[in-house]
């Protein structure tokens, strides 16, 4: 399954889930008048919201390039990743620590029963089912490589902020439950109070990490490290080029690379190329038939290297699935190359 479609289908697993967890804890929002409740319900609130969004983005992403966008829309991932990030921050952090910071200067103790745990026993299953799909849809995109460096390094956004959304929501499911566990044990309504500022806390993390994030795709980020040296080890692996410099990468998307390089041919190779075309007798002193002769040669070096710049191409995509667009640049041959292959034609 390709990434795209695997974010996809996480976004719509973690959309359903917090619809159902939302309706669930503002149940029991209402039956116990817990402010940690009240902060998870809002979190799965804000939660759905910010994941309307990621879906938002994913679909438009999804359009394919036109003219007036020749490198598709794969931004708009990026741009939609912002926009959630920031629904975190501002209304999941934001009005979660408001209503801690309420409930300490304003402490009741809230009404709890059976029926309050069992919500948040059901919400935890539903939290940690999407926590897990979602777990399980980024492995198979990691394949094989170190889970935690794929996610830092390669994996889509819309993926990541699912990960860290469910993982904050099930972590805050088991603060919301301490909380009002120790406060309906002590007595003590500050225990509720803390719970609901450390998952506002834990959401402003987060909506940060994945502003960041987001913000350095937005503005081209280079590709992975490994990626960029796999990509130049290919190019210098040529027995055709000399050197190259100017290497620029950059992550259209996660899984859309741009890569750009200014080559220089080996002489040796540029000579051997012209001597093929060139007369083995060796070029007319004067007249049409030497301007003939070096049309006919420059026009298979031309074609040859050409060739020899689409075989670079298809051996770095062989390699490197991501690389949708390759931009090599030549520098210009040396007159050097072009005297000792008129040379080599000479003398036969």
């Amino acid at each position: 399954m390709s990434a795209p479609a695997s974010s996809l289908k996480a976004v719509i697993a973690a959309l359903s889930g917090n619809v159902l967890v939302t309706f669930i804890k503002f149940i029991a929002f209402l039956l116990s008048g817990s402010g940690a409740m009240l902060s998870e319900a809002i979190h799965s609130a804000a939660d759905t919201g910010n994941q309307v969004l990621l879906f938002l983005g994913l679909k438009r992403a999804a359009r394919v390039e036109d003219d007036s966008h020749p490198y598709g829309y794969g931004g708009e991932r990026f741009i939609f990743g912002i926009l959630s990030a920031s629904g975190i921050f501002f209304v999941g952090c934001g009005v979660t620590v408001y209503h801690g910071i309420q409930s300490l200067l304003h402490p009741h103790v809230a009404e709890t029963g059976p029926v309050t745990f069992g919500v948040l026993g059901l919400s935890f299953l539903i939290e940690g089912g999407v926590l897990l799909f979602a777990v399980r849809g980024l492995l198979k995109q990691a394949a094989g490589e170190p889970f935690f460096r794929f996610v830092r390094t390669k994996a889509d956004p819309a993926s990541v902020a699912i990960l860290l959304e469910d993982g904050a929501a099930v972590l805050g499911l088991v603060l919301a439950t301490a909380g009002i566990a120790l406060a309906h044990v002590t007595g003590n309504p500050l225990w509720d109070a803390l719970a609901s500022l450390t998952v506002g806390v834990l959401l402003g993390l987060i909506a940060i990490y994945l502003m960041v994030a987001n913000r350095e795709l937005l503005l081209g980020r280079s590709v992975p490290a490994d990626v960029e040296q796999r990509f130049e080890e290919l190019l210098r692996a040529r027995p055709s080029l000399a050197d190259l410099h100017d290497v620029k990468t950059r992550q259209l998307t996660p899984e859309s690379y741009q890569f750009k390089a200014e080559l220089r041919f080996s002489e040796s190779f540029v000579a051997a190329r012209l001597a093929e075309a060139l007369p083995a007798q060796g070029l007319p002193p004067v007249g049409a038939e030497r301007e003939r002769a070096l049309t006919d040669a420059a026009r298979h070096l031309i074609r040859t290297l050409s060739e020899e710049i689409d075989a670079i191409e298809a051996e770095v995509r062989r390699a490197i699935p991501q690389a949708k667009h390759i931009d090599l640049e030549l520098e210009h041959l040396t007159a050097a190359a072009a005297e000792a292959a008129e040379l080599r034609a000479r003398t036969g």
